[in-house]
Formats: structure tokens, C-alpha cells, sequence
């Protein structure tokens, strides 16, 4: 009782001092631990030496992985930044001096790596720390092991939610992003070239010039996006909804189409315009 009475006034002095997003990104810094406060994120061995060597190496991991977070969180730019790459390389490989014995679990603290990550590119506002950011979150190539190149290379963010991202110019070509949740993300001009998009959701999302080429859109929910300038050139939008989304200078050279919903697309070019046409109308016509 007395250890949930402490936590919880921790939590209440975190809220107190913390304003809007922050407060969550503290909250994983004071929960999310990886070294066994939370159950589940490691695996429990049965061997008492093992387990006591284990429980040393988890307490030191813990100490380091939390001293990130809260440089994810701290008022200097360079020191956020800094963060981010360390997170990035442990995606890119996990530490082997972390887990000698491969006590870890490594994949859940690789996928709280790519949320909080993802947590931080909604609430960061210094250009150059979110440019840092969506290079370290698609440092993940679980299928390096795979023959083919293109899938030995793909990142994997698959069910991630990075709904409000800040992530103009985003570099994320051949990425796998199945399942993301991207509402109101602001990917102006991003790169999604070779991206598997399948099922995501970019509800009212900015994809003013983002490039798709040749990326799976099949499924794809774009309702009230702004798609402007966007380029689909070989991309396959099979079922894919675009409910009211804005599709003025929209590029669909070469596009799979087929199952689109019926809907109506805004062909203006300018916010304050509306100018509705048929779905169908717009998928078939040139450009």
C-alpha cells in the first residue's frame, strides 16, 4: 500500500509540473522500466545465481534506458537530439551488452522504443530534433535475414500510431506501415516511395508533395486529406477512400486502381476553395 500511495504522488507531482504532451512522455520515463517494475517486458528464468545476475545487468540497463528518456524530454535541443539517435541505435541493434543472456525481451522494448519515438515526433517542435527522430524511428529491419533485397532493407512501424506527427520531409521509402494510424500527421513533402501502406489511416492528414510512388496504398483511408501535389505515379490504391480529401494537383500516372468507394473529391487548389467532384471521376482522369 505504502509503495502505491508513493507512486501515486509521484504521478501527481509529475502532472503538476508537466503541461499538455509532455506529461505523457515523463509518465513512460517514471513507468515503463526496463528492468522488471513493469511485468511482462522481461522473462523470468527459473535458475536463482542466473536470475540474481540477471536482475543486476536489468537494474543497470534500466538506469540507461530511463537516462534517455528523460534527455527526450529535457529543454536543450542537442540533448533531445542526441536521444533520439541512441534510440535509433537501439533499434538499429540492439545492444548486445545489454543482454548477454538473453534475459530481455528484446521485441518489446525495441516496439516501446518505436512509440515513444513516435510519442515525441507529436510533441517535439525544433526542426532539427523531429528530422532526427524520423530517422531513428525506422531504424528497425526485422527481415535482414530475407533473400530479397527490398524486404532485407523495408523498416518496420507496422499498427504504430503516429496520429499528430510532425514529420515534414520524412524520409520513409520502403517502410511497412500496415495497419499506422498517421490522423492529422503533418508528412509534407515526406517520402513514402516503395512504402507498404496497407490498411493506414491518414484521416485528415497533410501529404501536400509527398511522394508514394509505387507504394501499396491497398486499403488506405485518406478521408479529408490533403493530398495536393501528392504523387501515387505506379502506387496501387486498390480500395483505397478518399472521402472528401483534396486532390488538386494529385499525380496517379500509372496507379492501380479498382473497389473505390464512392465519394467526393475537392479539386481546388486553394483552403478557402471547394470545388467537389465524383471519386470515380477524378481516378479516371489523366495525370
Amino acid at each position: 500500500m505504502r509503495e502505491i500511495d508513493k507512486l501515486a504522488a509521484e504521478v501527481r507531482q509529475i502532472r503538476s509540473d508537466t503541461a499538455g504532451s509532455l506529461f505523457w512522455l515523463k509518465m513512460i520515463a517514471l513507468f515503463v522500466t526496463v528492468g522488471g517494475a513493469v511485468g511482462g517486458y522481461l522473462v523470468g528464468q527459473s535458475n536463482i545465481t542466473r536470475k540474481r545476475i540477471a536482475f543486476e545487468n536489468r537494474k543497470e540497463v534500466d538506469s540507461v534506458y530511463q537516462s534517455i528518456i528523460r534527455e527526450l524530454s529535457d529543454e536543450k535541443p542537442i540533448l533531445r537530439a542526441t536521444a533520439a539517435v541512441k534510440l535509433g541505435k537501439i533499434l538499429q541493434s540492439f545492444p548486445k551488452e545489454w543482454d548477454p543472456n538473453k534475459d530481455l525481451d528484446r521485441n518489446r522494448i525495441i516496439e516501446l522504443t518505436k512509440r515513444v519515438l513516435a510519442a515525441s515526433l507529436s510533441i517535439e517542435n525544433e526542426p532539427k530534433v523531429l528530422k532526427t527522430l524520423t530517422i531513428a524511428i525506422v531504424q528497425h529491419h526485422p527481415w535482414e535475414e530475407n533473400p530479397n533485397e527490398e524486404i532485407k532493407t523495408r523498416g518496420d512501424l507496422r499498427a504504430i500510431d503516429l496520429s499528430c506527427a510532425k514529420a515534414k520531409d520524412a524520409y520513409w521509402a520502403n517502410v511497412d506501415f500496415s495497419d499506422a494510424d498517421f490522423y492529422r500527421a503533418d508528412l509534407t513533402e515526406a517520402s513514402f516511395k516503395e512504402a507498404v501502406l496497407r490498411n493506414s489511416q491518414f484521416r485528415e492528414a497533410k501529404l501536400n508533395k509527398a511522394v508514394l510512388k509505387s507504394a501499396d496504398c491497398e486499403g488506405a483511408n485518406f478521408l479529408l486529406a490533403d493530398l495536393r501535389g501528392a504523387k501515387f505515379n505506379d502506387a496501387n490504391l486498390i480500395g483505397a477512400n478518399f472521402e472528401g480529401a483534396k486532390v488538386y494537383g494529385t499525380i496517379l500516372a500509372g496507379s492501380t486502381l479498382g473497389n473505390n468507394a464512392n465519394a467526393k473529391v475537392d479539386i481546388s487548389q486553394k483552403d478557402e476553395e471547394s470545388n467537389l467532384i465524383d471519386v470515380q471521376e477524378w481516378l479516371k482522369s489523366p495525370g
